[in-house]
C-alpha cells in the first residue's frame, strides 16, 4: 500500500475515499489576512533552470534545493491513477468541470479555451463553484459536466496518449484530474528530470506484455511518456521495465493486438514498495 493510502485511504486507496473530496478547497480570505505564498522563500525562482545550472558546478547546492523540493512537495505531491480509478472518481466528485492545463500554459504558452484549443483537465468538488475567484488560474473559463461526460472526457484523452495524474491543494485534498504528458507535465518533469518523489507517486498498478501476442508494432514504445518501454533487438517484441513504470495504462490502450494488460503493484514483491 502507498503511504498515501496508508495515511488517508481508510484501508482502500486514498483518492476513492471521499472524506479527500469534502474539504472546502476556497475560502474568502479577510483583506490583510492573506497567507504567504506557501513555497518556501529560499526556493523561490526560476526552480525549472536554476538546478540545471548549480548542478555543473556545485552538485551540493542542487541536492539540497532538492531535498527542500522533496520537503515541499509532500504537502501537495499527486499519483498516476488508471482509467478505471479515474472514473471511479468523477463518480466520487461533484461538481466536475473542464479546464485549462496549467502546465501546458506554462511551459508552451498556450491557454485552453475550449474553442481553437479543448480544454484538458478536470477540476472537480466545492472548488468549482467558484472558480472566478482565481482568474489566473481559470483564465480558459470553466465548462460544467456531468459524470458521464466526464468519463468520456478522460477516456477520449488517454486513448490519445495522455497520462491521468491527481491535482491536490494540500495533500490529500483532492482538486482535480489533469491528462497531460511529457514534456509538458511540471508533475512528470519534477519527478522524472529532478528525482522528486513527493510530487508525484507511481501508480498502484505495472503494465505487462503477453510475449505471445506482440507483434512488435512498436505502439506502445511511442506512446511511454516515462521510458519503460523498449524494443528487444532479438525477439523483435515490446519488453516493459517494470521498475520504470508509473502504471498509467497508455500503452494498453495503444496496442492493437491487446497484448499488454495492468497488473496490481502490491501482488509484486519487488515493486510493491517502488512508488
Amino acid at each position: 500500500m502507498c503511504e498515501l493510502c496508508e495515511k488517508y485511504g481508510d484501508k482502500g486507496r486514498w483518492y476513492l475515499n471521499p472524506k479527500n473530496y469534502a474539504r472546502p478547497l476556497y475560502k474568502k480570505v479577510e483583506k490583510g489576512k492573506e497567507k504567504e505564498p506557501m513555497i518556501l522563500e529560499e526556493l523561490r525562482g526560476p526552480f525549472y533552470y536554476k538546478p540545471l545550472i548549480e548542478l555543473k558546478d556545485n552538485p551540493e547546492a542542487f541536492e539540497k534545493m532538492k531535498e527542500g523540493y522533496s520537503k515541499y512537495h509532500e504537502t501537495m505531491g499527486g499519483q498516476v491513477v488508471s482509467l478505471d480509478d479515474a472514473k471511479k472518481m468523477v463518480e466520487i466528485a461533484h461538481p466536475i468541470a473542464r479546464i485549462d492545463c496549467v502546465c501546458r500554459r506554462a511551459t508552451r504558452a498556450t491557454l485552453e479555451d475550449g474553442e481553437q484549443r479543448p480544454r484538458s483537465c478536470l477540476g472537480l468538488g466545492v472548488g468549482m463553484f467558484r472558480w472566478e475567484e482565481w482568474p489566473e488560474r481559470y483564465k480558459g473559463g470553466v465548462e460544467f459536466l456531468s459524470t458521464e461526460e466526464a468519463k468520456e472526457h478522460i477516456e477520449h484523452w488517454h486513448k490519445r496518449g495522455m497520462v491521468i495524474t491527481i491535482m491536490t491543494f494540500g495533500t490529500p485534498y483532492i482538486g482535480g484530474i489533469c491528462l497531460c504528458d511529457y514534456p509538458d507535465c511540471l508533475a512528470i518533469r519534477v519527478r522524472l528530470d529532478y528525482g522528486i518523489k513527493p510530487f508525484l507517486l507511481k501508480g498502484h498498478q505495472v503494465a505487462k506484455v503477453n510475449y505471445e501476442e506482440c507483434t512488435g508494432c512498436g505502439d506502445c514504445v511511442q506512446r511511454c511518456q516515462f521510458g519503460a518501454i523498449k524494443m528487444e533487438v532479438t525477439t523483435k517484441k515490446s519488453n516493459i521495465d517494470m521498475t520504470r513504470c508509473f502504471g498509467c495504462g497508455v500503452c494498453v490502450y495503444a496496442c492493437p493486438q491487446d497484448a499488454i494488460s495492468l497488473i496490481d503493484r502490491e501482488k509484486l514483491p519487488g515493486l510493491k514498495e517502488e512508488w
